[in-house]
């Protein structure tokens, strides 16, 4: 806790000093003109706030003029409200039904029905649809989305069967928060590493459809923080089941224009299983200063420590017999990694009348140990980068139809990653086994325009330039072998365009085609004995689109969505397993990934007039995956045909929210996973599943400056006995059985 010492005396030694002014006045609902009972009013950007009396009249204290006010009551819509003079009390009008989407794909504003792209957003709500702790429970909810889950440490994102042969990472999905980097230079991605204590809303970009994050089959994660919606202080408490407990401590300071959050967290788990403990400090800058009406300058700092026990995966009789136990080796050696990772960067945007820049430079140190049965890993890595976007606005048409949008910019990347292993004595660090470097440069080159046609057309072009080089030093001497080397892959250009056709009563028709690529992670690019491969390619392939989307259509809270997609994958990358700690890439075929997904919910409003008013959500979401190898050649072996593996073929998430006016709300969610094969001879499969979660609570505004949120949750109602992730083609080396599930 020392290394925390020196941020929480800076996060508590700031002093600020307020002038008062009292804003006072009444709200009514519009077409009757009756007072509302329990309106919230809200200080824009923060939770200061109010609620009105059985009169509907409100009185809230603000540090200075002119500010703005957020009126708002459950079913009913959001208003702002721009106060310059507080002498005159204010009359405020609310109309209309406007509750908070759910599912998390339809959380979104009617500017979505104008873009081509399959993507969901989630929200702060969506977020914490669960206990709040970790992201799982909320990507799942995205349809063609599925989030393996061995542990908090220990997690495999899917998108559209793309990523699914990593076995105990998120790899060919790239993220981002705030615009940097969360994917390293080998291609994996540690999502698990951002406290949701910081994030105010994520977008899933399903297929290679966003030309400027890169062009990634799987599709891109795009988080932002949310500086702009907290109090002066906030505290979270969460205490769960298996020694679950979180907390969170969080600082704003500063003013509308210029402000700093500082934010410190703790997580603790004991685990499910033996040899499960999970220990993660969180400590986060997040700062925003505008220097002028155009010129603004943003800050973020990201500190991580954690150290998590590895109980790893278990074969099928321990699963069934014995499921909380450790594998044997794991346990026997006490497996743990221990790590820490700070991030950093800086984000400069400039905005004139219709060009705007933003420019970036981020830096990221990371250091880790891990404890293995078969020997012990050291890594250090420091990366570097920047990122510049310029938007172009009002481009004439020339005649041809209304203005459009340019995007251009460029990103570069680059990464030092050591690795060393040493032997192991049940745990104690031996002689060194291996040592190397590798040292990984890519750069993206992107272009997407936007150009609206007769007011309801619009066509979307873009492309993606991406080159990647690699170099690999070994420095272990004492075996007389130098696998160093360097490598270069081919320059790959990705096109994208995409249609869009906007119909009365906010539906949409769209379509799109675009070009995605895959570089190959760490183990893939070398050969068993650790020299570089300089056979191995980065998988390509195009991916198709048609569907069609509605947001609160003809404004009776109906929500849908539907689409209907294929992707050709070739140069199919696969990391086969030799031993416990070998590995050998190959491109091995083609991949026909063809899907449907489907959703959609209903939202409506019970209660008349000043009532209390109950809004109640029903939502369904199906992802149909006929994913097949349409090419798979393994040495002897021929998959061709074969389905995917690690690919469920059916998904379905539904369940019903609800939200009161008196603060009460409360949602139960369903999900089924269909049983998916786990070797590529679909030999052995996994089996289907039914989850039912729910949970209960209270949010008020109890008075000015102080506000409650307190729930109560119970995951997996039904009990259900489950693999929570799925390890494909698992090894059974030494006449050991195979372990599939974690």
């Amino acid at each position: 806790m020392k290394r925390f010492t020196g941020f929480l005396v800076l996060m508590f030694c700031f002093v600020s000093a307020f002038s008062q002014v009292e804003i006072k006045g009444t709200v009514y609902e519009n077409s009757t003109r009756e007072p509302l009972i329990g309106a919230n009013v809200v200080l824009e950007n923060t939770v200061r706030g109010t609620t009105t009396d059985i009169d509907g009249k409100f009185s809230i204290t603000v540090d200075s003029l002119p500010v703005t006010l957020i009126f708002s009551y459950v079913g009913m819509s959001v208003e702002q409200v721009k106060v310059t003079d507080a002498s005159v009390p204010l009359e405020v009008l609310i109309a209309d039904i406007n509750i908070r989407g759910y599912p998390p794909q339809f959380t979104v504003t009617d500017s979505r029905l104008l873009n081509s792209a399959n993507y969901a957003e989630l929200k702060e709500d969506d977020l914490k649809i669960n206990d709040g702790v970790a992201i799982t429970s909320a990507l799942n909810g995205v349809t063609g989305v599925n989030m393996h889950s061995g542990a908090l440490n220990t997690n495999r994102i899917t998108i559209r069967g793309i990523g699914n042969r990593s076995l105990f990472t998120t790899a060919k999905i790239r993220a981002y928060i705030d615009g940097i980097p969360i994917t390293d230079g080998v291609g994996q991605t540690s999502l698990e590493d951002i406290d949701l204590g910081i994030i105010d809303k994520v977008k899933v970009v399903k297929g290679p459809n966003v030309s400027n994050y890169g062009s990634g089959l799987g599709g891109s994660i795009i988080m932002n923080t949310d500086l702009d919606k907290r109090s002066f202080a906030t505290t979270e408490f969460t205490a769960g089941s298996y020694g679950l407990l979180r907390s969170v401590n969080r600082l704003n300071l500063g003013s509308t224009k210029h402000m700093i959050s500082l934010n410190y967290g703790r997580t603790h788990a004991d685990g499910y299983r033996d040899n499960n403990q999970y220990d993660r400090h969180n400590a986060n800058l997040i700062g925003r200063f505008d220097y002028s009406d155009k010129g603004s300058l943003s800050v973020l700092a990201n500190y991580i420590d954690l150290k998590a026990f590895i109980p790893s995966s278990l074969n099928e009789t321990d699963y069934l017999e014995n499921p909380s136990k450790a594998a044997f080796t794991w346990g026997s050696v006490q497996g743990f990694e221990d790590y820490s990772r700070l991030r950093v960067g800086l984000s400069h945007t400039y905005n004139w009348d219709s060009f705007k820049n933003t420019t970036s430079i981020f830096a990221s140190n990371y250091d880790a140990y891990e404890s293995r049965p078969f020997n012990i890993l050291r890594e250090d890595a420091f990366v570097m980068g920047a990122r510049t976007e310029f938007e172009i606005n009002d481009i004439p048409a020339n005649g041809y139809g209304n203005d459009g949008t340019i995007k251009v910019g460029s990103e570069i990347f680059r990464e030092k990653y050591d690795w060393k292993t040493y032997v192991t004595d049940d745990g104690v660090l031996g002689e060194n086994l291996s040592d190397n470097q590798e040292i990984r440069t890519y750069a993206n080159f992107f272009l997407d325009s936007k150009w609206e046609f007769f007011d309801n057309f619009t066509t979307e072009l873009g492309i993606n330039i991406n080159t990647t080089k690699y170099s690999l030093s070994d420095f272990f001497t004492p075996d007389s072998i130098d696998n160093s080397g360097d490598y270069r892959f081919n320059v790959i250009v990705s096109p994208r365009v995409g249609l869009n056709y906007f119909f009365p009563k906010k539906v949409s028709l769209f379509a799109n085609a675009a070009h995605g690529y895959n570089p190959p992670t760490l183990e893939e690019t070398l050969t068993p004995d650790g020299a570089v491969n300089p056979e191995i390619q980065p998988e390509t392939g195009w991916s198709y689109e048609l569907g069609v989307k509605a947001i609160d259509f003809d404004n009776k809270g109906i929500n849908f969505e539907a689409s209907v997609f294929y992707m050709d994958v070739r140069n199919l990358l696969v990391a086969r397993r030799l031993a416990d700690d070998q590995f050998q890439g190959i491109n091995a075929g083609r991949t026909s990934h063809f899907g449907v997904e489907i959703g959609g919910s209903y939202r409506k409003l019970l209660g008349k007039g000043i009532m209390a008013r109950v809004a109640v959500e029903p939502f369904f979401n199906y992802s149909y995956s006929n994913f097949t190898f349409k090419e798979f050649l393994d040495g002897d072996d021929d998959f061709s045909g074969n389905e995917l593996t690690g690919t469920a073929p059916h998904m379905v998430n539904a369940g019903v929210k609800v939200n009161s006016q008196t603060g009460l709300y409360g949602n139960i969610s369903y999900r089924f996973l269909d049983a998916m094969p786990m070797r590529d001879d679909n030999s052995v499969y996994s089996e289907s599943y039914h989850l039912m979660d729910a949970k209960i609570g209270f949010e008020r505004i109890i008075k000015s400056n102080f506000s409650l949120d307190a729930y109560f949750g119970i995951k997996n109602i039904w009990d259900e006995k489950y693999a929570s992730q799925i390890l494909i083609n698992a090894g059974s080396f030494g006449g050991n059985a195979p372990r599939y599930y974690y």
